[in-house]
């Protein structure tokens, strides 16, 4: 019965996903009249296909706290995949993603045609070029979404944000706001440490058939009341994670999950931190908010 599930799923995932490319290739034209005009198009496909997306997975989404009008800046922690599907789908927001998402099978094909902006993060001089990017959004009317941990942790805790691509925010002079993501998989299913989070080194495919094989998951995200400057980006960085950190919920089971990893590496404290990758072990790291 779940592998029948599972596979029904991806049925309509693939049909779906090819009726909005089929969509996009209708508006293309749109491009060559205005390039605003073809990027608001392409945000509402964007917007559309991740709420088929996330019904079709079983994602259901709740909402915490007054959600930003664009144009906005709006950081995140970062647990899953299905982070992205659910920042489009409530706030319509073009995002930043790792690079080689867009060659993931037919999501990332997906992605890349809907208008996300993909950064290298082996590459430190990408962040200008992906910082120019942000800016170029924000002022042309959109809102940006970042996950500033900058990779997928295990969802024991939120790990320190990264920096660099708040400095867009700091020279428009914007306020940003800040979003905590939890999740909570049905009684029934197994905990979402063991089939939310995406930790594990293994394919994309992988994770998400053994995803699709369960009833779902509920979403919530918990918009911060007030956003926050600083013209100190390591500063701002610091005291967005303090508020992503108190509206955020661990992942139950998350622990054990991590502990019988097959790979070499400490199981945090409650207020310890984990790796995206997992291949070595890490060392704690204090951070501070004044």
């Amino acid at each position: 019965m779940r592998h029948l599930r599972a596979i029904l799923r991806i049925i309509l995932l693939v049909t779906f996903s090819l009726v909005i490319l089929l969509a996009r290739l209708a508006v293309w034209p749109a491009a060559l009249v205005s390039r605003k005009a073809d990027r608001r198009l392409r945000r509402v496909l964007l917007r559309f296909w991740a709420l088929v997306f996330a019904f079709i997975s079983g994602v259901r989404v709740r909402t915490e706290g007054p959600k930003p009008k664009a144009p906005f800046f709006l950081v995140m922690n970062h647990v899953t995949y299905f982070d992205m599907l659910v920042l489009a789908r409530e706030t319509g927001c073009i995002f930043v993603s790792r690079e080689d998402v867009q060659h993931w099978p037919l999501f990332g094909f997906v992605a890349k045609s809907l208008y996300i902006i993909f950064i290298d993060r082996a590459l430190k001089r990408d962040t200008v070029r992906v910082n120019s990017l942000i800016r170029e959004t924000v002022l042309e009317g959109d809102g940006i979404g970042i996950f500033a941990e900058s990779h997928v942790s295990c969802g024991l805790t939120v790990e320190p944000f990264k920096s660099p691509l708040l400095q867009s925010a700091i020279d428009l002079g914007m306020p940003v706001h800040y979003a905590a993501l939890n999740y909570r998989t049905p009684e029934g299913s197994p905990l979402e440490g063991e089939i939310v989070s995406w930790w594990r080194p293994e394919p994309f495919y992988v994770h998400l058939y053994r995803f699709l094989k369960y009833p779902g998951v509920t979403a919530t995200l918990r918009f911060c009341d007030t956003p926050l400057f600083d013209e100190d980006r390591k500063s701002l960085a610091r005291r967005l994670h303090a508020g992503v950190l108190a509206k955020f919920t661990p992942l139950r089971q998350a622990a054990v999950v991590y502990a019988e990893s097959r790979f070499p590496i400490e199981v945090p404290e409650p207020a310890g931190r984990c790796r995206g990758d997992f291949r070595e072990p890490f060392a704690r790291e204090d951070v501070s908010v004044e």
